[in-house]
């Protein structure tokens, strides 16, 4: 809590400093921005559902693509404000896709498409390095930026499993939660070479999505009235994602991402006060999709309850996604 609210005073701190210079005319095209982003930000969770509906398929498993949305949407309301949300909304994903199929079966597939999708952030942000390198020469933030995503790409595209050295070493005494997580990984980095066709299937998708990004931020622009070149929108996407990744153990990154932003654009000789804009309105769009999440969790959850003549079964799944990270 005390670093969510340190977030908060950043955020009007960041609000109080640009407000006499360029801040209140980016402002007046905040609900334009808002519209924007919450288009691309449905559009872009379509698009990863249907990658994941296709990774549950090749394993053999049937859920429906407006379900998985469901889910979807849920597990990140259960990561908004977590520290590490995207590594607490994995396990609220599984919990909720119980009824589909156990754990142990939905675990790869489901870790394949998050895997996939990070791996094209990674891309994404070497790209954005790329464009930043020729934009900024010889800035810090550039090789700092390169070696977040080189190293993130080498992990996420090594071939072998990482903890089965782990395994080997533990030998017999090794827990049984480490063996089932060494199996797991096992399957979900040998999928390529199991299931080529659907690894560049979803492979595809994601990359799309990542497309949907970079024509989120050139929409918001123009809106806005900032012209911003290729490889800018590049730099720009690369930026927030680096934000993200160094910041995740923050709870929400309250105040970091509108701050992050501020100082990319200035670097990239841009207005601070798109960048600000830009990160509010996706703030606000994290915030209703939420919210949209939690509702369908409840909304599902009472849904079942009326079928099963008030099982709680479903409803004990939802209660442990929502508090997990605790």
């Amino acid at each position: 809590m005390v670093i969510a609210a340190a977030g908060l005073v950043l955020v009007g701190v960041a609000f109080y400093r640009l407000a006499s210079l360029e801040i209140l005319d980016q402002l007046r095209s905040l609900p334009a921005a808002l519209a924007i982003v919450v288009v691309g930000g449905a559009l872009r969770l379509w698009v990863q559902t249907r990658a994941w509906r296709t990774a549950l398929l090749t394993d053999g498993i049937e859920a429906p693509q407006s379900r998985l949305a469901g889910i979807r949407l849920a597990a990140q309301a259960s990561g908004f404000l977590a520290a590490g949300g995207s590594v607490v909304a994995e396990p609220a994903k599984l919990l909720l896709l119980r009824e589909s199929a156990d754990i142990s079966k939905t675990a790869p597939a489901t870790l394949v498409e998050t895997s996939t999708y990070w791996l094209t952030t990674v891309i994404l942000g070497l790209a954005g390095t790329a464009a930043a390198a020729l934009l900024i020469p010889g800035s810090q933030v550039v090789w700092l930026s390169a070696g977040v995503f080189t190293a993130s790409f080498v992990f996420l595209a090594a071939p072998g499993a990482l903890l089965s050295p782990v395994l080997r070493w533990a030998g017999p005494k090794a827990p049984r939660w480490l063996r089932s997580a060494e199996r797991t990984e096992v399957l979900v980095r040998s999928f390529r070479e199991r299931r080529p066709g659907s690894a560049r299937s979803i492979f595809a998708i994601e990359a799309s999505a990542q497309v949907v990004t970079l024509a989120e931020v050139a929409a918001v622009m123009w809106v806005i009235g900032v012209h911003v070149s290729p490889l800018q929108i590049l730099a720009i996407e690369s930026a927030g994602r680096l934000v993200k990744v160094l910041a995740a153990w923050i709870p929400g990154r309250l105040g970091i991402d509108e701050g992050g932003a501020a100082a990319s654009f200035s670097l990239l000789g841009l207005p601070a006060g798109a960048g600000l804009a830009l990160a509010v309105a996706r703030r606000v769009r994290d915030l209703l999709f939420a919210l949209a999440g939690a509702a369908w969790a409840a909304w599902a959850s009472g849904s079942v309850r009326s079928q099963d003549g008030g099982a709680t079964a479903n409803l004990d799944v939802l209660e442990g996604a929502l508090t997990c990270k605790r």
